[in-house]
């Protein structure tokens, strides 16, 4: 039987049917307003799920189940959200409970970053591998776990929070009010930020000609085959993910590290410095045969990730 995914962020929302081969039957996707209500934006939501279960043929009672991705921390045993840094509204909301009001069918919640490593593990670049380190490079930067092909979230249903790593002793206040974070300093605004600084000191570059409030992670990546001030800011953003991925690997031991997110399709700017640092840095035996690979599944991510928490024996916490 199919299952019902439903992705909550803060940009987008997100609801499909999905089958167990990871197939999307039906698809709807649409901008989220910030300034919507909890009550406001399921009340949207489950207009959207409304019409991708008919679209695919379907009622309710024929869907194995529901699975939901939340862009924020979440307290998996109570599938209650702690918080949203997005969203207003979403402090300790029992999110699981009400969407099973509205369904009447078995839900399971988790954070986004911990969907998008088990939706990798199941139907993306980390399908079959058995121990899994995923990152989500993006706006922030999460993490999720997937070991013996289940999320791994610790005891307060936080592991994975690779963002906040400190890289970077003296570096930039992150977004959590610590200094030096990895979030600070190789997220796709740290990345932006980066390259204005450099800008703003003199230093010449192709990127000078788009206005500084319109520069984003995603012009700077799209120079640095060609641009040296580009380059040096992509390089040094891959450094330090590649110096957070190897404590992970050395503390894990991960078969396979996913990078997913926007900066993810960055490429080897990316890729090639955060590959390079994770070999300087991990112990070699902890990274004998890793591999290292971008996302498979882009911005549905998240969302098959709901499926697969959905389609998985994820329901034991109920």
């Amino acid at each position: 039987m199919p299952v019902l995914a439903l992705d909550i962020g803060g940009t987008k929302l997100a609801a499909a049917v999905v089958t167990a081969a990871g197939q999307v039957l039906a698809e709807r996707m649409e901008a989220t307003k910030s300034s919507s209500s909890p009550a406001e934006i399921l009340d949207t939501l489950f207009a959207m799920a409304g019409e991708v279960n008919r679209r695919a043929a379907l009622g309710w009672p024929e869907l194995a189940g529901v699975g939901v991705s939340f862009g924020g921390p979440m307290d998996f045993p109570s599938g209650r959200t702690v918080t949203c840094h997005h969203l207003e509204g979403w402090q300790d909301f029992p999110l699981r409970q009400a969407v099973g009001a509205r369904v009447g069918r078995p839900v399971v919640v988790d954070n986004d970053a911990n969907a998008a490593a088990l939706g990798e593990a199941t139907f993306g670049a980390a399908r079959s591998k058995p121990y899994v380190l995923y990152l989500t490079v993006s706006t922030g930067i999460g993490g999720g776990i997937v070991l013996g092909g289940r999320v791994h979230r610790g005891a307060n249903s936080l592991a994975g929070e690779i963002g906040h790593t400190l890289v970077a002793p003296e570096g930039p206040v992150c977004t959590c009010s610590r200094r030096g974070c990895l979030e600070a300093v190789a997220s796709g605004p740290a990345i932006a930020t980066a390259a204005r600084q450099a800008l703003e000191a003199g230093e010449p570059s192709a990127l000078a000609s788009i206005p500084r409030s319109q520069l984003t992670a995603r012009e700077v990546a799209a120079a640095a085959a060609s641009d040296a001030l580009a380059a040096r800011v992509m390089s040094r953003a891959g450094e330090y993910l590649g110096l957070a991925i190897a404590g992970a690997v050395n503390l894990l031991n991960p078969s396979i590290v996913v990078v997913g997110g926007g900066v993810s399709e960055a490429g080897e700017a990316l890729f090639r410095p955060l590959r390079e640092a994770v070999a300087r840095h991990a112990v070699p035996e902890s990274a004998r045969g890793l591999a290292i690979a971008a996302g498979a599944l882009g911005q549905r991510g998240a969302l098959l990730g709901a499926a697969a928490l959905a389609l998985t024996d994820q329901y034991q916490a109920w």
